[in-house]
């Protein structure tokens, strides 16, 4: 008896804990309950992304045991289900591809194969009672398979995403994904950014479960609800986002592109109305494309701006008044510093030119002038005030932040060639932000998507947020003026639709590799806003080794295409 007792004493209170635990992973289930992702909607309240119904397909060992019929084993009652189950799951994968009208035979036989491998390795796990095969199959699938009515293969209710506008604005939101547990999370856009808001908060159910894996009625269960995720209302205006879209891409296959970007800005709000990038993807499918295809290369791209970044230099030194808009530049030919010289772009000069020919003929030499007129200090300082070398702070995940050099690696070269937008890099982004300070008086807007975050019981607004005072209004003033110059009197004149009156510039950078820059290669840009008197936009389009070279034959027309049914869309004046 003292042996008996000193044995149970062992068993019941030495090892209680573990045997404890040992039994309640034996009849105690939890089961995550995954709360639906917030919804995302354009301006105009219309839906950008929301859920759709999907199902966890699901096996229980016990009840397809327990359906064998005298003389079956359940090997054959394997085989039997996967027969059954192939069909409906490989049409599931086929229609997950990016383009399955492409898939050959061969591929086609492969991913049947491997469906049938993956379903037969799951349900010949030795020591499980349930068994997950396959992850938010459609409503469609769903059916289908409910009515083959196969004993132990049940569903429970998922959510998939669902992007009723299609491919617009995908590298604006982003995707959802599967983190590293293969719960969904979201990645990159907005989708990254406001993931804890998007996500909501998943519950569980916590209950007794008999040999079969099947809850029991009558024991007691413990739910922590599921809180389902919270909608945001963006900035994006979907007639401006479409027309972009429509134009940039139209352009990037036109003229050869790499890649491609283009912004619309409101500048007194900071809002961002429109934001797309070339190549693009669909977030539906999104695993189907390469990494650089769902880049969103309008904040996360660097770039030499070249000759768009002039007009930064000479907002600068009108500011600090180092020039005033009729001090001539007495440059008649290259300028030869160090072991460098400095030229023009098309190797011809203009001596004794104003601030406004300078810019219509993008010459280099009369930015270089202006920038030594302001000095190395100063305009660093002015750089900084116009957001170059630092994000934006928009609400996206993935701004770089461009590369401009600390002041102490500056020297006469990098003063120079800085002034004409080589030796530093931005993003599409950044400039946006620094030429909407222009058209804004003056006034830098932190740019923004999102405007509301909704939940049921309220609503958070998201007030436009001014990060800084950057030049003095008279002298936004004046650059708005010579701008409209420089495109009315500039080397894309004849583009031009009559009457926009859009101040702006181009811009053609040669792309740097290893030191040296690729004569035949450039990113061709062009920045501007409109209308002169009131801008409503700013845009910037950009394109990545295009064919022609030049801004002004390849960004310079796309933007103008653009704009054009802008001004329509808003109804704004074109002056005759």
């Amino acid at each position: 008896m003292a042996a008996v007792a000193a044995r149970l004493f062992y068993w019941q209170v030495i090892n209680y804990e573990r045997f404890a635990i040992a039994a309640g992973e034996q009849h105690i289930s939890t089961v995550r309950i995954d709360a639906p992702r917030g919804r995302i909607f354009a301006a105009d309240g219309n839906l950008l992304v929301t859920n759709k119904d999907a199902f966890l397909l699901y096996a229980s060992i016990p009840d397809i045991k327990k359906s064998l019929t005298k003389g079956e084993n359940y090997l054959d009652k394997v085989d039997k289900i996967i027969d059954d189950l192939t069909p409906i799951l490989y049409q599931e994968e086929i229609s997950k591809n990016k383009e399955p009208e492409k898939l050959s035979r061969k591929e086609k036989e492969t991913i049947k194969a491997n469906l049938k491998n993956k379903i037969k390795e799951k349900l010949n796990t030795e020591g499980v009672v349930w068994i997950p095969l396959e992850k938010k199959i459609s409503i469609q699938a769903h059916g289908e398979i409910e009515k083959l009515n196969i004993k132990g293969i049940g569903f429970e209710e998922q959510s998939i995403r669902m992007y009723p506008e299609g491919q617009l604005a995908s590298s604006l939101l982003g995707f959802v994904g599967k983190d590293g547990d293969g719960n969904d999370k979201g990645y990159f856009g907005l989708e990254g950014y406001y993931e804890e808001q998007l996500a909501g908060k998943s519950g569980n159910l916590t209950q007794e479960v008999d040999a079969s894996g099947k809850p029991i009625i009558a024991s007691d269960s413990m739910e922590a609800y599921a809180r389902n995720g919270l909608d945001i209302e963006t900035t994006i205006d979907r007639t401006v986002q479409y027309t972009a879209e429509k134009y940039l891409f139209e352009g990037a296959k036109k003229y050869g592109a790499k890649e491609a970007s283009v912004v619309v800005l409101d500048p007194k709000t900071g809002a961002v109305l429109a934001m797309a990038s070339y190549p693009s993807y669909d977030p539906a499918k999104w695993d189907q494309f390469a990494e650089e295809e769902r880049r969103n290369t309008a904040i996360d791209s660097v770039f030499e701006p070249g000759s768009t970044f002039k007009v930064i230099t000479a907002a600068s030194a009108l500011d600090a008044g180092a020039v005033k808009v009729d001090t001539v530049c007495p440059c008649a030919g290259p300028i030869d510093i160090g072991k460098y010289q400095v030229q023009t772009w098309n190797n011809k000069y203009s001596p004794n030119t104003t601030m406004a020919q300078i810019l219509e003929h993008s010459d280099n030499i009369g930015a270089a002038f202006w920038a030594q007129k302001l000095g190395k200090d100063k305009f660093i300082n002015y750089l900084g005030k116009f957001g170059i070398g630092s994000v934006s702070g928009i609400d996206l995940q993935g701004e770089e932040t461009g590369i401009l050099n600390k002041i102490q690696d500056w020297g006469e070269i990098e003063l120079v060639t800085g002034a004409f937008g080589q030796g530093l890099s931005v993003t599409p982004l950044q400039m946006v932000q620094a030429v909407a300070a222009i058209a804004n008086n003056g006034k830098m807007m932190q740019p923004y998507i999102v405007k509301k975050i909704i939940s049921k019981d309220k609503q958070i607004i998201k007030d436009p947020k001014q990060v800084g005072k950057v030049i003095k209004p008279e002298v936004a003033s004046t650059m708005k003026e010579l701008m409209l110059a420089a495109v009315e009197n500039g080397e894309a004149k004849k583009i031009i639709p009559h009457g926009l009156r859009v101040g702006g510039k181009t811009g053609t950078a040669q792309i740097p590799k290893n030191g040296i820059y690729d004569p035949g290669k450039t990113v061709a840009s062009f920045i501007g806003f409109g209308p002169i008197e009131d801008p409503k936009f700013v845009m910037i389009v950009k394109y990545t080794e295009p064919v022609p070279i030049y801004g002004a034959e390849t960004a310079e027309p796309t933007f103008f295409k653009i704009a054009q049914e802008l001004y329509t869309y808003w109804g704004i004046e074109i002056h005759k």
